[in-house]
């Protein structure tokens, strides 16, 4: 049987609980090793061999495992917990890393830089070791795998990539000619924080008598129609002087790009650049049923009027002028002290007839493993230990308490958050330059519909940018 992540974290939820709960009644007196400890006795007793990690038995002697994070706007932050302080995420990377600590006898540092790129590819090429793992943003690590300076996931042991703790849609995305050089996994908790969703006003649904999203999600009817149709319904101009302002009513609040890439994704137009069966990538989007969809969502956008507002979103929706967000996830929890109830969505499908409800990941980092590391063996138990633990507890406590429990507002979102967070999809490295603004800003947003011929006139600059790249790809790497 295989286990799906929300199946895992309900299994480990009471443990997490459990251990949250000691920990604000100060039971924590000493080392974390107590702590860790308890919450290892706690798991056993929940868990399952099915559900349980094959991990080796391993002392590292002390080794200090090390992450290399880019200190940006967007710094990785769930990596280190110096100590315990009553803050829920805290702790709980602090009891996770001290259950790994303790289980092989390491220490998990990290290495904060303003130039993660450039000193990952120094440290590959002085051969330093400085880092066993380096957190990068996609447009710093694809230039480091053209020069064959990551590893492939799927040569280092004591993995195993189709466990839930790893995020599915990062690996079959952004994968390479059968090698994996991304991953994402519960480690990540900002693979969360960073997906695309849905809010809408509960309230205003009720007053204009709107079906509910969350019926027709559940029964596949969650579609661009659907979402169009309701949001044009409610827009008013509230000063009635002619104009669409702040002080309107809207049927959508969002930033063209994280909108138009939300419902590009939605209808299967913006997962990845085609792969053919040796899994090289090459440029597919001017084919008939990609150009359909793309129009019909561009269509949205012909006149935008009372359907879409892209100033002030946050403050709009908060003081229930608009039905829906379009939003980052860490954006819900923000307006938890929101007067109006809110719920979430996933991206509406294309139509009835499509299979699955697709989400945009988003993911500020990438785990990227340096081609130098020493010790194949160490990196592999460390990080399935890591992102198995984080499943029980860093992910759990996110997921379940900081979103479930202060963001979303009833039962139907936490279904909702489920269903998201099991349908993500990433963009491929070579296709994003041309995905993102480009088609997102200067056609969809602006309503334009030919895109056979944008299509036309790029698909050879675009093939000749993959190609050179794979070029690359093949000379370095082979």
């Amino acid at each position: 049987m295989k286990l799906t992540r929300n199946t895992i974290s309900r299994m480990i939820s009471a443990s997490l609980a459990a251990m949250l709960f000691l920990t604000a009644c100060g039971n924590t007196t000493g080392a974390g090793n107590e702590n860790t400890s308890a919450e290892k006795d706690s798991t056993s007793d929940t868990t399952t061999e099915e559900s349980m990690p094959v991990l080796p038995e391993r002392d590292f002697g002390g080794y200090e495992f090390t992450f290399l994070n880019g200190n940006t706007a967007y710094t990785y932050g769930s990596v280190v917990a110096e100590e315990q302080n009553g803050e829920t995420m805290n702790d709980s990377i602090y009891l996770r890393n001290g259950k790994v600590e303790d289980r092989y006898n390491i220490t998990i540092k990290e290495i904060l830089t303003d130039n993660a790129q450039k000193d990952f590819t120094k440290s590959v090429t002085a051969g330093d070791n400085s880092f066993d793992i380096g957190l990068l943003r996609m447009e710093w690590a694809f230039p480091i795998v053209l020069e064959n300076g990551a590893m492939n996931w799927e040569d280092i042991p004591n993995l195993n990539l189709s466990q839930p703790w790893w995020v599915q849609g990062s690996l079959s995305s952004m994968s390479l000619m059968n090698n994996i050089y991304f991953a994402v996994s519960s480690f990540d908790v900002s693979h969360f924080e960073s997906v695309r969703t849905f809010l809408f006003n509960k309230r205003m649904l009720d007053e204009y008598g709107l079906e509910s999203p969350y019926e027709l999600v559940d029964s596949g009817k969650w579609t661009l129609e659907k979402f169009y149709q309701m949001a044009v319904s409610v827009g008013t101009d509230l000063d009635s002087d002619g104009k669409w302002t702040k002080d309107d009513q809207y049927g959508l609040i969002g930033y063209s790009n994280v909108l138009c890439n939300t419902l590009m994704c939605g209808v299967g137009s913006i997962l990845s650049i085609g792969k053919d069966n040796n899994d090289i990538p090459y440029f597919d989007l001017d084919q008939e049923s990609y150009i359909d969809r793309l129009q019909t969502v561009s269509k949205l956008f012909e006149k935008k009027d009372s359907f879409v507002y892209t100033e002030n979103k946050q403050d709009i929706f908060r003081n229930g002028k608009a039905l829906f967000l379009s939003c980052l996830l860490n954006e819900a929890a923000a307006l938890r002290d929101m007067e109006d109830d809110f719920g979430i969505l996933p991206a509406p499908k294309y139509n009835e007839a499509q299979e699955n409800y697709i989400n945009l990941g988003g993911s500020p980092f990438f785990m990227t493993v340096p081609i130098t590391t020493p010790d194949k063996d160490r990196t592999g138990a460390v990080m399935e230990a890591l992102a198995y633990d984080s499943m029980g507890l860093v992910d759990t406590a996110y997921y379940d308490i900081v979103l479930k429990g202060k963001a979303s507002r009833d039962a139907e979102s936490e279904k909702m958050l489920d269903l998201i967070s099991s349908t993500l999809e990433y963009y491929h490295p070579l296709a994003n330059s041309y995905l993102n603004s480009p088609l997102a800003d200067n056609y969809i947003w602006k309503g334009k519909t030919d895109f056979a011929s944008y299509f036309a006139s790029v698909k050879d600059k675009i093939q000749s940018d993959i190609d050179t790249a794979m070029k690359t790809y093949r000379e370095n790497v082979g």
